[in-house]
């Protein structure tokens, strides 16, 4: 392999233990709140469901600013790119807010919508750490899973 190629196409890049740690405990109030509000008893479900809801602004949030960080740190940040990072976020705050006007069965289809498109952005990003892009898929992965059961309780209830 020539020098150039290495540099171009680097090896992926393991995240290390902590961080993956710290990924899975921030995903954990997906799975929680999503089983709770399917299986659980039906007194805690509006809970749950604000749980759910309140957890996927934040994370997506979050994200958005993960990508609006790694585009600061650049000499010379890409103004479309910084513009497109508070996509998701506004996005998810717009559902939690329409909440009270959109039955659920919509807000947590917007809020898959939008990790999903928050990851379809993030996976066409250039010059992304080559570590992001697997934890970006579990983060996304485990928040889309746990609003897809949500999702299928909230369409038949």
């Amino acid at each position: 392999m020539l020098m150039d190629d290495a540099r171009t196409h680097p090896a992926v890049e393991h995240a290390p233990p902590t961080l993956w740690i710290i990924a899975l405990v921030a995903l954990a109030p997906f799975p929680v709140t999503a089983l709770l509000y399917t299986y659980g008893p039906a007194e805690h479900a509006a809970l749950a469901l604000r749980g759910l809801f309140t957890w996927s602004m934040i994370v997506l949030a979050f994200l958005g600013g993960v990508r609006w960080g790694l585009e600061t740190s650049r000499p010379v940040p890409r103004w479309g790119r910084l513009a497109a990072s508070i996509v998701s976020p506004a996005a998810a705050w717009s559902l939690y807010l329409a909440r009270a006007q959109l039955d659920p069965p919509w807000i947590i289809a917007g809020f898959l919508g939008a990790f999903l498109l928050q990851w379809l952005f993030d996976h066409r990003a250039p010059d992304a750490p080559a570590r992001y892009p697997r934890l970006s898929t579990a983060m996304t992965g485990g928040a889309c899973v746990s609003l897809a059961f949500a999702l299928e309780k909230a369409l038949h209830a």
